[in-house]
């Protein structure tokens, strides 16, 4: 028997959008993009998230950046050369590019910038990827002369262009001057189109257009390419209701929203509003605590995935606009290779033999989740399932500043929680590998999967990486750290005076090139 679900919307906050200063509304030289939470930090790869890192990337840049066709392309680096055994990086800067600050970009600040992510007081997020924790040590970091900056890597490093460019962690090259005297963080002063301007917590982050940018000729190139922009002020609202947003996106009071609900596309369209889909890799999950001790046995965790119709679940949510996927590995990238098949399929029998076999008895298991209405839908489809399986599941709903300290602290059992686009599997697999004991955010702790890790993280050539991501997935499938449940498309819907946006398979919002006309 098919289960049957229903899910209620949560009424809209009354009065959210009292924030927009009605002088707003018809200027074309701000565009109002509404976004569900502050964002987590201004400072680059600290207490990051995926809003985080949009709004800096029109406001910082790196050496190099993933391009709409997945390819590593340069950015602030204009070319760069690689040793025989990829242990000796070499970058040339661009010319003519300056900080907000007014000052040249240098060899010397990259470096700086380098030193100041491996300095553990940064706390930088990504860390682990440069020192060592994860593949080869940055060893070096040199500025050669004013242009040219040399890394150099305890081993061969193939893979450095493509960490990188990862849009999650990039280590974006900021000026001395975006930190006091004694290296405490201010203020993000970089090279990008916009620079950071104010911000009221639980109001709006305003960002305004750099008129000294210099931009790479040629055309948007994902976050490579041309960043030239007309849009004078980029006002990032904070609006955690998605009642409220596509509410205020019909009042004109709003010019771009996202996470868009399948049920609002007709009338959203209906009212003259473009609705853009982009297909990209990132991924939701129900994320398996396997420190948990209910969830410690891996049948427990192989019982939870046969009770999860992932079909279903994408088919209730939105018909075909969800792709169900258990894997890391995309459908329709070069690495997908049927990974589907390796994970365990719906099947509630199997799901109550194996959860009667790890000792189950009933007793409740915490699925925690933020309350932002499609992450709430999930949990509740999810929960109803596992209850059909007889798995006792209880929501725990919280905001999503509280759900993310719990998912950093390792603090729950079950959770519903999405990935940003990674734009290679290595980036993935790299998130999720690793020791609990350092890194609570590491779902899969298991000397397995390090091995494979390690061994992936050597290899440069496309099909000897697609034969160990391979491996890799067929392991994970049988330990269950975690569970995809679909790839999320860049769902983004833009008010009729909103011109020339563009979607890309990275998923993160791009507002340079973007023009708007006054109402």
């Amino acid at each position: 028997m098919r289960l049957k679900i229903r899910y209620s919307l949560a009424s809209a906050l009354a009065g959210v959008l009292a924030m927009t200063a009605p002088a707003l509304a018809a200027d074309a030289g701000t565009l109002r993009v509404a976004i569900h939470s502050d964002i987590a930090s201004l400072n680059p790869g600290v207490n990051r998230d995926a809003n985080s890192d949009m709004v800096l990337l029109h406001i910082a840049e790196g050496l190099v950046a993933f391009g709409d066709d997945l390819s590593v392309k340069p950015m602030l680096a204009e070319s760069w050369t690689v040793n025989d055994d990829s242990t000796v990086y070499e970058f040339r800067l661009r010319s003519g590019v300056t900080f907000h600050d007014g000052r040249p970009l240098t060899a010397e600040d990259v470096a700086w910038n380098f030193e100041r992510y491996l300095d553990p007081a940064t706390a930088f997020q990504c860390v682990g990827r440069y020192n060592g924790q994860i593949g080869p040590k940055l060893a070096k970091i040199e500025a050669v002369d004013a242009t040219t900056v040399r890394f150099t890597f305890d081993a061969s490093a193939p893979n450095f262009l493509t960490t990188l460019a990862t849009v999650q962690c990039t280590p974006w090259i900021i000026a001395r001057s975006s930190v006091d005297e004694k290296g405490a963080f201010v203020k993000p002063v970089g090279t990008g189109p916009y620079t950071f301007d104010s911000m009221q917590n639980g109001r709006y982050l305003d960002l305004v257009r750099y008129a000294d940018y210099t931009a790479l000729p040629g055309g948007k190139d994902g976050l490579a390419g041309n960043k030239t922009s007309s849009i004078e002020r980029l006002r990032f609202m904070t609006v955690p209701d998605a009642s409220t947003r596509s509410n205020g996106l019909q009042a004109g009071e709003i010019d771009v929203i996202d996470e868009v609900e399948p049920t609002l596309f007709d009338s959203l369209k209906a009212n003259g509003i473009t609705v853009d889909i982009q297909p990209t890799p990132a991924w939701m999950t129900l994320q398996l605590q396997t420190g948990a001790p209910v969830l410690a046995d891996p049948r427990m965790r192989q019982a939870i995935a046969h009770a999860i119709d992932l079909g279903q679940l994408s088919e209730a949510l939105g018909g075909g606009l969800y792709k169900p996927n258990p894997s890391v590995l995309s459908e329709g990238t070069y690495y997908y290779d049927n990974a589907a098949a390796a994970w365990p399929a719906f099947d509630i029998e199997a799901s109550r033999k194996l959860a009667g076999e790890a000792g189950y008895k009933g007793e409740p298991i915490g699925l925690l989740v933020a309350n932002r209405q499609n992450r709430v839908q999930v949990a509740t489809i999810v929960q109803a399932m596992l209850l059909q399986a007889g798995i006792n599941v209880r929501l725990d709903v919280r905001d999503w500043a509280s759900q993310l300290d719990q998912y950093r602290s390792g603090n729950y059992e079950l959770a519903i929680f999405a990935y940003s686009a990674r734009l290679d599997p290595l980036l993935s697999f790299q998130s999720l590998i690793g020791d609990k004991k350092a890194e609570p955010t590491r779902m899969w702790d298991d000397g397995t999967a390090s091995a494979l890790l390690d061994r992936v993280e050597a290899l440069r050539e496309p099909a000897d990486r697609k034969a160990v991501f391979s491996e890799l997935n067929a392991e994970m499938g049988k330990q269950v750290p975690i569970l995809g449940l679909y790839n999320i498309p860049s769902v983004t819907a833009l008010a009729p005076s909103v011109k020339d946006y563009a979607g890309w398979q990275g998923g993160t919002h791009r507002f340079w090139g973007v023009s708007k006309i006054a109402n």
